[in-house]
């Protein structure tokens, strides 16, 4: 009788997630092909939604899809994007690629490596340049280069790319007398050089991101040693400064000496995007001891509830959307059902943000500037990755999750 009720639960929660994502994609493919191309805010975000929605459902007619790819590379072409990987030009290449190498563009005459590969230069030496600068943050700046570059065919020409990426990361490196490695960063979204240097430890914008590429790149075989030297030594650096006591292991942004800093839950900033760099790099190097790490920080984060987490909507960057799905990865690493436990309270708070049924915005968004609740279909923070989120709970494919660094 038990095993009866709960199989009835499971199938009322998956009707339940499959009616929210009839009304996501019904909305999304609303979404007029025209202004915004970008990834995470934009039509190749969409893209990548209906894709991936497509292949779960079984669904055959994509040439919806293939509008919203045309005018995303038609921006590209006429020089319309800035270089960036969040709302630019490394974004929409790597969408384009990802959705190719997936097997989720069909058309037997496409070569999309060939159509991108006039890229390559231009957004290497804009990421060589940012990079001199210390404006690394891959979503908006300097290494948004690298998810792209990940996408592309192994070559000569691309290892030698990434191979001097990799160079001018450690030419900038601050180097303390221990060994620890570490990169001060500018702070997002004040781009000018006047503004201080401050230690970034977060996934979206700091040095977590670079132990996650760095670690890809590793798996690729580029620059396997000095990306062995840099991701050991930022990782030491890390564990070094971490809170002392506090509810969080990791700070968020810290100056030369860190006090303890509380840091939310999020993919973007705090303890489980941390946690998936250090897995993401034990896991390529073969270094179980900084897995372990891994999951002693995402086990301490699993007891974090309600307010205490900062939760305010459903997206992937920094609520529940998000914050359920890096749970439930680590679940599926390792087995442990105190993960599993996490991941099903915040997948069950991300639906309690659903609106009703009616109304053509299913999730709306929390704008911490405005206070307030907006429509937002966008990859990042809106529908469309939340829709993703709502796939991965019935068993889709998630190989999506490349352009948050999570594998």
């Amino acid at each position: 009788m038990r095993y009866e009720i709960e199989t009835l639960m499971i199938n009322v929660n998956s009707l339940a997630v499959e009616t929210l994502l009839d009304r996501i994609h019904t909305h999304i493919v609303a979404q007029p092909i025209d202004g915004d191309t970008s990834l995470v805010g934009g039509q190749m975000g969409f893209a990548l939604f209906e894709a991936y929605y497509q292949r779960h459902f079984g669904l055959t007619s994509d040439d919806h899809l293939w509008d919203r790819i045309s005018a995303c590379l038609h921006a590209v072409e006429t020089g319309n994007l800035q270089q960036s990987f969040a709302y630019g030009v490394a974004g929409v290449a790597w969408g384009f690629l990802h959705l190719y190498n997936q097997g989720l563009l069909q058309d037997d005459h496409l070569d999309a490596q060939y159509i991108v590969e006039d890229l390559d230069e231009g957004l290497f030496e804009s990421a060589m340049q940012l990079i001199s600068e210390g404006d690394y943050d891959y979503l908006h700046r300097g290494l948004g280069a690298g998810p792209y570059f990940l996408e592309r065919t192994p070559s000569a020409t691309i290892a030698g790319y990434v191979e001097q990426l990799v160079g001018q990361l450690a030419q900038v490196a601050v180097r303390f007398p221990n060994g620890d490695v570490a990169w001060k960063f500018l702070n997002f979204n004040k781009f000018d050089q006047t503004n201080a240097f401050l230690y970034n430890l977060g996934l979206s914008h700091g040095s977590a991101s670079i132990v996650a590429l760095l670690s890809l790149f590793y798996e690729r075989g580029y620059a396997r040693t000095l990306c062995r030297e840099l991701i050991e030594g930022n990782l030491q650096w890390m564990w070094r400064v971490r809170n002392k006591n506090s509810v969080s292991i990791f700070p968020n942004i810290i100056a030369d000496s860190a006090d303890d800093q509380k840091s939310p839950l999020g993919w973007c900033y705090g303890d489980l995007g941390i946690a998936n760099a250090f897995w993401l790099a034990g896991e390529k190097l073969g270094r179980p001891d900084w897995q372990t790490l891994a999951v002693q920080t995402i086990h301490k984060a699993a007891t974090r509830r309600g307010d205490d987490a900062h939760i305010s909507d459903g997206g992937i960057c920094h609520g529940a959307g998000g914050v359920s799905y890096l749970f439930r990865r680590f679940a599926h690493r390792t087995n442990r059902p105190l993960l599993n436990e996490a991941a099903d309270y915040w997948f069950e708070q991300l639906l309690t943000y659903a609106g009703s049924e009616g109304t053509d915005d299913v999730f709306l968004s929390f704008n911490t500037r405005e206070k307030s609740y907006q429509s937002n279909v966008s990859l990042l923070d809106g529908e469309a990755g939340i829709g993703l989120v709502l796939l991965s709970e019935l068993g889709g494919q998630t190989h999506w999750d490349r352009f948050l660094l999570l594998s």
